[in-house]
């Protein structure tokens, strides 16, 4: 995905690829993986899960599809998630890290994840996609993230 990401037209004011030109068949092997955020402002509560990979929903135990993501997180990881997907999309650019599934009874769950910020045409940015993996084998996580 990372790779894919870096390939990715810009808007010249933007660090950020455009949503527009980003074709997530180009990269199916991270599909299931997938989560893909739309960012309606720079609240959280502006924050909305608008697709959830197979993947994702079964090691999260969740189906979050349709939700704010304010309403999504358990209270202990809320804060520290929120500053996560806010640097990224201030920086404007791709962030992995290590970290546990931010959900009540499934936080004995670690994961890695990368999460990579996409604009508009005015260069906003709209969608935060986030690919993550179980950190089990974190060589095999990170190439479902990183190729």
């Amino acid at each position: 995905m990372a790779e894919h990401f870096f390939r990715l037209p810009r808007v010249t004011c933007s660090l950020a690829p455009l949503w527009s030109g980003f074709d997530p068949m180009e990269v199916p092997n991270v599909l299931e993986w997938m989560v893909v955020l739309e960012r309606r402002d720079t609240t959280l509560e502006g924050h909305f899960v608008r697709l959830m990979g197979e993947s994702v929903k079964n090691l999260f135990g969740a189906n979050l599809t349709g939700k704010a993501l304010s309403e999504s997180l358990s209270d202990a990881d809320l804060e520290q998630r929120w500053q996560d997907l806010n640097a990224v999309a201030e920086a404007r650019q791709p962030s992995f890290h290590i970290s546990k599934v931010p959900l009540k009874q499934r936080e004995f769950v670690t994961i890695y994840r990368g999460c990579f910020p996409f604009c508009d045409e005015k260069g906003d940015i709209v969608r935060l996609v986030i690919v993550a993996a179980p950190a089990g084998d974190v060589s095999v996580a990170q190439a479902r993230i990183t190729d």
